[in-house]
């Protein structure tokens, strides 16, 4: 019997350039899925998303394996036999229109695996939302809003020679219409938070214009942890307060928040003793840290986003592999 997946608007059809190769439809609309967001999934993944028995999964893959249209990978960090599938030929992205996709090719950094496993996941979870999948459709949407390029988060690739301006650079899901926009940001596991403010400060413009539209900016974290999800939702709550009497930090406080972060990474009570002991030491840490994540999303004078979630990817973190 056929699988019945959820409806996913955003394919607007695209799964259908896919039948050809003798792909049933849920089939097709999972691999478009897979090619466009990410290039790698998990078996639970694909059980989850069809709500079906492993073996169904199973089957499915060895028949993709047999074709020559994925590969399974030993999933880094899984002291299991566990995998993740790696869809790479290049008929597919070529019947898809997206031949040249990035996501073609297997991910060489965990870092990358992760992020792009992570932020997979946050897309099959929410199937209806307006998932914007390339960086061509992202900057397209936001350009017909009459937002300008320079407002758009880029990175500069190549050297002198040959130099390329490319837009959204961590590939990060975005799903947006006229109303809202969801920003979704994949932590693969990152020990401090510089990732997270940079990606937040490269999309500060982006984000005081949509809002300026009339357009609510929400961001959604996923991470591998339940400690770290805990971390980032601290760290994001704080853009949508409005504290227009923060005051941004000294280059002293800066010192001092390093080295209360420091000293209790390396649980070393006696170096607290300066600022009062253990208790004290933390207490004025979360206030210097509130004002630094106010101030790295320019949220000095009023909130950054409209609003936030976060989810615990439990089945990709540490414990998930075991």
């Amino acid at each position: 019997m056929a699988l019945k997946p959820p409806e996913v608007p955003h394919l607007a059809g695209r799964h259908a350039a896919l039948r050809e190769f003798g792909f049933r439809p849920h089939e097709a609309a999972w691999l478009t899925l897979v090619c466009l967001h990410s290039g790698v999934f998990t078996r639970t993944q694909f059980t989850e998303h069809h709500r079906c028995h492993r073996k169904k999964t199973s089957r499915f893959l060895r028949a993709l394996t047999e074709r020559g249209f994925v590969r399974e990978h030993p999933l880094p960090g899984a002291g299991t036999r566990l995998r993740y599938t790696h869809v790479y030929d290049r008929r597919l992205y070529r019947a898809l229109g997206v031949e040249n996709l990035r996501h073609r090719r297997n991910p060489k950094e965990n870092v990358v695996l992760f992020r792009r496993l992570l932020s997979f996941d946050q897309v099959i979870r929410h199937p209806r939302l307006p998932w914007l999948a390339t960086e061509e459709e992202k900057v397209s949407h936001f350009k017909a809003r009459g937002i300008r390029r320079h407002h758009l988060p880029s990175r500069i690739y190549g050297g002198a020679a040959k130099r390329v301006r490319r837009y959204f650079a961590l590939r990060l899901p975005i799903a947006a219409d006229h109303r809202s926009a969801t920003f979704v940001y994949a932590d693969p596991g990152r020990e401090t938070d510089t990732e997270l403010r940079s990606w937040a400060v490269s999309h500060r413009h982006l984000w005081v214009r949509l809002r300026a539209l009339g357009t609510e900016v929400h961001v959604a974290v996923v991470a591998r942890t339940l400690v770290k999800q805990h971390e980032l939702s601290r760290r994001v709550a704080s853009w949508t307060s409005a504290r227009s009497n923060a005051r941004p930090l000294t280059p002293e406080e800066r010192e001092t928040l390093a080295a209360i972060r420091a000293a209790l990474y390396a649980t070393d009570i006696s170096a607290l003793q300066q600022w009062g002991g253990l208790n004290p030491a933390r207490r004025l840490a979360i206030g210097l840290r509130k004002r630094a994540d106010l101030e790295a999303v320019g949220g000095m004078s009023g909130p950054a986003i409209d609003g936030y979630s976060t989810h615990h990817a439990q089945h990709l973190g540490p414990l998930g592999l075991a």
